[in-house]
């Protein structure tokens, strides 16, 4: 039997306004020179099912003894700051009024329910991540959406654009059934998501990567797999190159061990081919910091 599929969101996308394609290749020649960005992350503490996160099945978690069982993460959103002061967010950390009131800031009851929201916390919260920035917050990057990454949307001003991959708010899963209402009541009132204008070649596959401001400094990468759309990204920084993966990796276990997530994704081949592939950038770089979904 075919279950039905709904898209993450109703919500108007087009393409971003910023942003060219370039190849891999010039990415990675830049990637050993520091840059002119500047980054803070700011982490708060949750918990999510280990099974979902990490494929607990595969032969190296098995071989290892691990069980399912609550995992304590992080929901995290990255300060991205510009030499003009101005800065943008990398995912959305979670909103005060979200959790003071998850109802009014448009979370639907099922998704509160089952979603993990009565478990999250905004010590420190989105809005006051934002108000102790000085400059002005120009955009979001979205690595995908899901709800613990738009958790902290009612702090984000209604104007500020919100960038995502491509195709990322047409994805289609089941489990959309819960979460598309919300997604589509905290993006209301809100322009059109920006979809970043990566190239892509006949047969629909993503190539090459996003320079997302035009100045070499900071690029997006498509790594399909958790959502079809998922992005992850690379900061060139005044402390070096920055690897944020997003949800390709949520844990350290499985970053180190080359473990692709658990029941928490959308395509597991993709999901594993992407893993490989940000690991192997790593590995070419070695003095690259990474930053995981949801652990350090």
């Amino acid at each position: 039997m075919t279950l039905f599929k709904f898209k993450a969101t109703t919500h108007a996308a087009h393409t971003a306004k910023i942003g060219k394609p370039v190849s891999w290749d010039t990415m990675e020649q830049l990637i050993d020179t520091p840059g002119n960005l500047k980054v803070k992350s700011v982490t708060t503490n949750w918990a999510a099912k280990l099974s979902g996160l990490l494929n607990i099945k595969d032969a190296q978690a098995k071989a290892a003894g691990i069980k399912d069982h609550d995992e304590s993460i992080e929901i995290t959103t990255h300060i991205l700051k510009r030499p003009n002061q101005d800065f943008y967010l990398i995912d959305t950390g979670v909103s005060e009024q979200l959790l003071q009131d998850p109802k009014e800031a448009g979370v639907g009851w099922m998704l509160k329910k089952y979603g993990g929201v009565d478990s999250m916390n905004a010590q420190p919260s989105t809005e006051s991540i934002i108000a102790n920035e000085s400059g002005n917050l120009k955009g979001v990057f979205l690595s995908h959406i899901h709800l613990d990454h738009v958790t902290g949307l009612p702090a984000i001003p209604k104007e500020t654009p919100i960038y995502i991959g491509k195709n990322e708010a047409d994805a289609q899963l089941t489990l959309n059934i819960i979460a598309q209402g919300t997604n589509n009541r905290m993006l209301a009132g809100r322009p059109a998501l920006q979809e970043l204008p990566f190239n892509q070649d006949i047969n629909g596959t993503l190539t090459d990567v996003v320079d997302v401001f035009g100045d070499q400094m900071f690029f997006a990468i498509p790594t399909p797999g958790h959502t079809i759309g998922h992005i992850s990204f690379l900061a060139r920084t005044t402390d070096g190159p920055i690897l944020f993966t997003g949800d390709v990796s949520h844990t350290r276990w499985g970053w180190d061990h080359g473990v692709e997530p658990g029941t928490f994704l959308a395509d597991r081949v993709a999901s594993k081919d992407s893993l490989k592939l940000l690991r192997d950038l790593s590995n070419r770089h070695p003095n690259m910091t990474v930053k995981l979904g949801h652990q350090e």
